[in-house]
């Protein structure tokens, strides 16, 4: 089965230094530099080195997860994303918040694609 990842590609994401430093609640200045890696960022720190930052923690993600679900072409395609991240939310921790919200949003595509009329029928 393929993965969220195969869907969302997280180096797309274009991630700013001052998020970044927001996010890890420290100062810019702090931040050498970023890499962005296939599944992680690595955080180059003047104060203790480099440090791991999961995507699935950045706002990125999310955004990322609610366009996929908004722009799934057909039921079944929805359909398989669903699955996606079902996996996804079984495997990594989620907020409860963000967990309703995708739902929310999955159903209201599932409804949107359903209600279009079939053209070739």
């Amino acid at each position: 089965m393929r993965q969220l990842l195969h869907v969302i590609n997280p180096r797309q994401f274009e991630i700013s230094l001052s998020y970044l430093a927001t996010y890890l609640g420290i100062p810019a200045n702090c931040i050498l530099r970023f890499e962005q890696w296939a599944n992680v960022l690595f955080v180059h720190r003047k104060d203790r080195g480099g440090q791991f930052v999961s995507y699935r923690n950045l706002i990125h993600w999310i955004e990322a997860c609610v366009r996929a679900i908004q722009t799934c072409p057909n039921p079944q395609a929805l359909q398989e994303l669903g699955q996606f991240l079902k996996t996804e939310i079984e495997r990594f921790t989620y907020a409860d918040d963000v967990i309703r919200y995708l739902r929310r949003l999955w159903l209201q595509r599932k409804a949107q694609l359903n209600l279009t009329p079939n053209l070739y029928s």
